[in-house]
C-alpha cells in the first residue's frame, strides 16, 4: 500500500529584499568616471560609403558557373 506523502511546498524567495531599491538621489561616482551614458555626437559614416566590390567578383563567378553549367545540360542534352 502507498502511503501518502505531504506535497513538498515551493521554496519561496523574497525577490523584493535582492534588489536595489531605486533611490531618489544620484550614486556618488568616483572623481575620474567619465559619463559613459553618454553617446557619442559624431556623424556615423553612411553605409553607402563601404566597399561592396566584392559581391560583383562574387555575382560575376555564379553567373560563370551557371552558363558552364546549363552548357554543359545542353550539349548532354543533345548528344544523348
Amino acid at each position: 500500500m502507498s502511503s501518502r506523502r505531504p506535497r513538498r511546498q515551493r521554496r519561496r524567495r523574497d525577490r523584493a529584499s535582492t534588489l536595489p531599491r531605486p533611490s531618489a538621489t544620484p550614486i556618488p561616482q568616483p572623481a575620474g568616471a567619465t559619463a559613459a551614458s553618454i553617446p557619442d555626437q559624431t556623424p556615423r559614416e553612411h553605409h553607402v560609403a563601404t566597399d561592396y566590390r566584392y559581391v560583383r567578383r562574387d555575382l560575376a563567378a555564379v553567373a560563370v558557373v551557371s552558363v558552364v553549367t546549363l552548357a554543359f545540360v545542353l550539349v548532354m542534352a543533345v548528344i544523348a
